[in-house]
């Protein structure tokens, strides 16, 4: 009898049981993994309410889709040279390619109808440079009879960009008994396009989840918004690499308000506003 064969028999069989039986301790471990991270996430809203933490709209498990994306920020004053919009031109300065106006003419502005406003004030060629590109952002923008900021951003397939390389701000304020934008200044991007292909990104559940284990969100504090935008990560040369970001707006029981961030993508809580420069070599 050829033993010698008879072992390989026997060491490939045990070999073969190790690995059936090593696969169904790996699909039972995943499984928990995933029961328990399930879990988490279902229980985060009553998590919430045990710690008198309140949001008034319900949280969302839906997934939406972004990208890495890369940008160039525009230069104003390029733009602004080569325009042939005189009125800009008289009430405009460029700095560091932001663009800062003094509207020349009354421009009103209706806070009632703050979005309605915006998008006709993006419409006039002799107010704004490209105006047609930027969208209203009621997440970011301050509405105050004394003293308001209207902000719009441009967006790419539906999310805009909550960075300042990519906003239009106007200060509205009361004068002779009228709204007039006194003052907006002006950042553009061009060339926006797709680093990697589209990928699905965490919900708001999910990320609220995050923020709340790893000591974010404070006792007996209010949520009082959650949105989603993109917002530069690295800068490469003249290009932005830019990515998709939670923001949640919480204002903590002594009335202090932070803005706490998630990226979309990895769940990863963003700590630091510094955006890393690779330059030349």
């Amino acid at each position: 009898m050829d033993f010698r064969k008879i072992e390989w028999i026997f060491f490939i069989a045990f070999l073969g049981i190790n690995i059936f039986l090593f696969s169904i301790y790996w699909n039972s471990r995943h499984e928990f993994s995933l029961v328990v991270n399930s879990n988490q996430r279902d229980d985060i809203v009553q998590r919430l309410e045990n710690d008198g933490i309140t949001y008034e709209k319900k949280l969302s498990n839906k997934h939406y889709e972004g990208y890495y994306l890369s940008a160039e920020q525009v230069d104003l004053n390029d733009t602004l040279t080569h325009s042939n919009q005189p009125k800009i031109h008289e009430a405009a300065v460029v700095q560091d390619k932001v663009l800062t106006s003094y509207p020349t003419n009354d421009q009103t502005f209706n806070l009632q109808r703050a979005e309605t406003s915006f998008n006709r004030l993006m419409e006039k060629n002799d107010f704004i440079l490209q105006g047609e590109q930027y969208h209203y952002l009621p997440s970011i923008s301050k509405t105050d009879k004394k003293a308001s900021k209207i902000i719009g951003a441009q967006r790419y397939e539906e999310i805009p960009f909550i960075d300042e390389t990519s906003r239009v701000t106007l200060d509205v304020e009361e004068t002779d008994g009228k709204m007039i934008v006194t003052k907006y200044t002006q950042s553009l991007l061009k060339d926006i396009e797709p680093l990697r292909e589209k990928m699905s990104l965490y919900s708001e559940k999910e990320i609220l989840n995050t923020l709340y284990i790893n000591n974010h969100i404070p006792e007996k504090s209010k949520i009082l918004d959650i949105y989603l935008g993109y917002f530069r990560t690295l800068e490469v040369r003249e290009k932005n690499v830019y990515v998709p970001v939670w923001f949640v707006k919480v204002e903590g029981a002594d009335k202090v308000m932070q803005i706490e961030k998630v990226n979309a993508i990895s769940n990863q809580v963003i700590t630091n506003n510094l955006v890393p420069k690779v330059e030349n070599q």
